[in-house]
């Protein structure tokens, strides 16, 4: 076994191997519910490349979001992210049922014509003081919506009525806000971050941009690094709650 601190490089023999792999330290715990984030992020922090994270990743980086999506009941999305990203319905891989596509937003400024969001299994997460015709816009259109606060969308409230619905494995992909609020709330129990080799410059948003945690700093442990061929590493960070699994070693 290698300490979490050493990189470890996964050798396994081919693209369905390493999912697997991959499967295997990724595994959420079974005993309550998990709230996940998964970022990409340059080596000099930012979040973005030309508006949208996409442009920072890498077949590797891309393989890791896929299982990420894989091993959970839901996918959260703050709305904004949703609609710059083009994010589709996530599909079932064909060995487990594909996870719900939950879309955070407070605006509810949600088009008609993005299909998401009006697909069965999709839900709204919003709060009591969104306006009220966007609200009975998005009804009328079949949307789902579910009250997670009053004046805000509160993360400990989005987890609680998620698995009140049997949406316990969670990941959030961002966006910087969103991800900012789980933080400041401490509802977050991990965060995958994908560090690209890569200078992006400019003055893009980091992957938390927003709220900050009640008296500074919230700290983290590292759980896990892996490398690639490509320059690129996977950190495993928990986070609050989330230090309570201890550091999990790498390749096996």
């Amino acid at each position: 076994m290698k300490k979490a601190t050493e990189v470890t490089t996964p050798t396994p023999a081919g693209d369905d191997d390493l999912a697997a792999w991959l499967r295997e330290q990724y595994a959420y715990p079974d005993d309550r519910p998990w709230l996940r984030a998964n970022m990409v992020a340059s080596i000099d922090g930012a979040a973005t490349l030309d508006g949208r994270s996409g442009g920072l990743g890498s077949p590797g980086d891309r393989l890791l979001f896929s299982v990420l999506r894989q091993l959970a009941d839901a996918v959260v999305v703050g709305a904004h992210t949703a609609l710059t990203e083009g994010y589709r319905v996530p599909e079932s891989d064909g060995d487990s049922p594909a996870p719900a596509l939950v879309l955070a937003s407070r605006s509810l400024s949600i088009p008609d014509d993005y299909v998401p969001a009006f697909a069965p299994g999709t839900l709204i997460a919003t709060c009591t003081a969104a306006p009220a015709a966007e609200r009975a816009r998005l009804v009328a259109g079949g949307a789902a919506l579910i009250d997670c606060g009053d004046d805000e969308v509160d993360p400990r409230r989005l987890t609680a009525e998620l698995a009140a619905r049997g949406h316990r494995k969670l990941i959030c992909e961002g966006g910087p806000r969103l991800l900012a609020s789980l933080v400041a709330a401490g509802a977050l129990d991990q965060l995958a971050v994908t560090l690209a080799p890569a200078l992006a410059g400019g003055d893009g948003p980091r992957i938390a941009h927003g709220d900050t945690p009640p008296g500074g700093l919230r700290h983290a442990r590292l759980a896990q690094l892996i490398g690639d061929d490509d320059g690129y590493l996977y950190f495993l960070w928990n986070t609050g709650t989330g230090e309570a699994r201890g550091a999990r070693a790498g390749m096996p």
